[in-house]
């Protein structure tokens, strides 16, 4: 998107951020957030930290320290996106889809990554794998579209490795799950089954 589309968005964008403003205790924190995302919606190439940072004015340690060491309450947050989805946009003829898809990566720091089937390039390659619940009401001219959840694939060379998950961050209680298994999980959490 380019600049003059995000700001015509960022009104609604900001009413929608404002239902999960509950889960942060600081203002300022929860501005981190609207930042952070806008910068994904840009059409920058690159959307790590560093370009967001600078783009939004923000010092690029404050944004790496924000997504680095804030914790989330991540179920309640992703309970709270479900039932937003399911209030606006539920439907008998709404539809969940299942998707692995995989991201080129260089090097061997990124969480998860090593060489394995990446949907990014079609080919056995380096890359990152996320399991994803994507979900749409199907409505025939106008569908609704979105991500009700997203997990990373943590590979099994991975989770053996437990000093190579501490360094990257990965917390010891995240443990291999073929992408099969983070599919179901996904679904039955959707369905307030988790």
């Amino acid at each position: 998107m380019t600049a003059d589309q995000i700001g015509s968005l960022q009104p609604q964008l900001a009413a929608f951020l404002g239902f999960f403003r509950p889960f942060f205790v600081r203002e300022p924190t929860f501005g981190h957030l609207e930042r952070y995302v806008l910068g994904l919606l840009t059409d920058r190439k690159r959307k790590s930290i560093e370009p967001i940072a600078l783009a939004a004015g923000v010092p690029v340690r404050t944004l790496q320290e924000f997504l680095a060491f804030f914790v989330w309450d991540h179920l309640r947050i992703s309970h709270r996106l479900q039932q937003l989805v399911m209030d606006e946009h539920g439907g008998e003829q709404a539809i969940g889809v299942i998707d692995a898809c995989g991201q080129a990566k260089r090097g061997d720091k990124t969480p998860g990554v090593q060489r394995q089937y990446c949907g990014e390039t079609g080919k056995i390659d380096n890359c990152i794998v996320g399991q994803h619940l994507l979900y749409t009401d199907n409505h025939p001219s106008n569908p609704f579209r979105c991500m009700l959840a997203s997990d990373l694939y943590l590979p099994q060379s991975w989770a053996a490795d437990r000093d190579r998950c501490r360094q990257a961050g990965i917390p010891d209680d995240l443990e291999f799950r073929t992408k099969w298994r983070i599919a179901l999980d996904q679904v039955k959490e959707a369905l307030g089954n988790g």
